[in-house]
């Protein structure tokens, strides 16, 4: 199915709840943003987003039978911000990224 379709990005959501609540529960991650099969988790500690990622492929192989793709995931500081959905996403804030702006506008006219 591809990722566009509706239900793709329905069954997606009912399959990965297992992960969010691992994430909230289990992990008390604070700032865990996920949309269908991308997440973010974000944290001041390298080590800590280190630990993360560890437990999170843990459960992800145990649970769920998925792996995390080795060159999607990263862990990056936020001084210059996160490209994800659409926006740069910063520690305490986010900003609509320029290329949606300028989409924006064009449909606007």
């Amino acid at each position: 199915m591809s990722l566009g379709n509706l239900t793709s990005q329905f069954f997606a959501n009912i399959y990965l709840n297992g992960l969010d609540q691992f994430v909230k529960h289990n992990l008390r991650i604070k700032y865990y943003i996920r949309h269908v099969d991308g997440f973010v988790i974000i944290h001041n500690s390298n080590k800590k987003l280190k630990f993360y990622k560890w437990k999170i492929d843990n459960f992800l192989e145990t649970k769920l039978d998925l792996k995390l793709h080795p060159d999607k995931t990263k862990i990056l500081k936020l001084e210059k911000g996160i490209n994800f959905l659409g926006f740069r996403i910063f520690y305490h804030h986010k900003l609509l990224n320029k290329k949606n702006i300028k989409k924006f506008e064009r449909n606007l006219k």
